[in-house]
């Protein structure tokens, strides 16, 4: 037999946690003396004490070692009870990773807006790719876009490549606009909605900084370009929203950023 002491040099456990243990039922003295109140171990508490710090280890809780210690009785057992530890432990690394990649996508997402800070307000010439999007065309005040790209964003599902955009048909500002939503796509779908490849081509571009209503300033500073140059413009005007508000949070409109394309002739 060992006293507390000498069973804590063994097990390199402390006094304070073997009477921890004691009182949690997990390691229980073999002997306690009557008079003295001292702990005294044996053998068999040697081999649970080895086996506590191993789950320990293993990042097993209090309770579920009290658990295996009062219902494990073989290897067999005990080889089913590591079994469910691992596919526990499995499906929290699989949840970690889905954490860390959203972490990432927030992250990318926001170093992308400091590049945009570096490039707005600056008005280049751009060839747009042919791009492969899910669209649906409708009628109504602009502020009904946010109902026209929850539906896209829900029939795209994981298939979405973002950001969505808006194609405007009309050349002049209307209370009841000709809109097409679209949002590309990783693969064509199956859809009651308009999945097709949208042609690309020569536009002038910019990306505006700023609340929505205040886009007007932007459209000033490309339709002064195009004159400037000679150029023409052409319909439909594109809108692309880079970062505007979420579907939960609305954001600060002041950090909204919006692409702006208008194609030349």
């Amino acid at each position: 037999m060992y006293s507390i002491g000498e069973f804590s040099k063994i097990t390199q456990m402390t006094v304070k946690t073997l009477r921890f243990y004691h009182k949690k039922g997990i390691i229980e003295p073999s002997y306690i003396n009557p008079d003295s109140g001292y702990r005294y171990y044996g053998e068999r508490d040697l081999e649970v004490a080895r086996l506590v710090k191993a789950l320990k280890s293993l990042d097993f809780s209090l309770e579920e070692i009290q658990k295996i210690l009062s219902e494990v009785d073989s290897d067999a057992q005990l080889v089913q009870a590591l079994t469910e530890k691992k596919s526990d432990i499995d499906r929290k690394i699989k949840g970690l990773r889905k954490l860390t990649s959203s972490i990432d996508l927030i992250i990318h997402k926001e170093l992308e807006v400091s590049k945009m800070n570096e490039r707005a307000s600056e008005i280049t010439m751009t060839t747009l790719d042919d791009c492969l999007v899910l669209a649906t065309r409708w009628k109504g005040p602009y502020s009904d876009t946010g109902k026209a790209m929850s539906v896209l964003y829900k029939t795209a599902g994981r298939h979405g490549r973002g950001p969505a955009f808006n194609l405007y048909y009309d050349g002049e500002h209307k209370k009841v606009a000709e809109v097409e939503s679209c949002l590309p796509l990783k693969k064509e779908i199956k859809s009651a909605l308009d999945c097709r490849v949208l042609k690309g081509g020569k536009c002038v571009s910019l990306i505006h900084s700023g609340p929505y209503d205040t886009l007007g300033e932007s459209y000033k500073k490309l339709f002064d370009y195009l004159s400037e140059h000679q150029l023409h413009p052409s319909l439909p005007t594109r809108e692309v929203y880079l970062k505007g508000p979420g579907m939960i949070f609305k954001g600060n409109p002041d950090r909204y950023r919006t692409e702006i394309h208008i194609p030349i002739e």
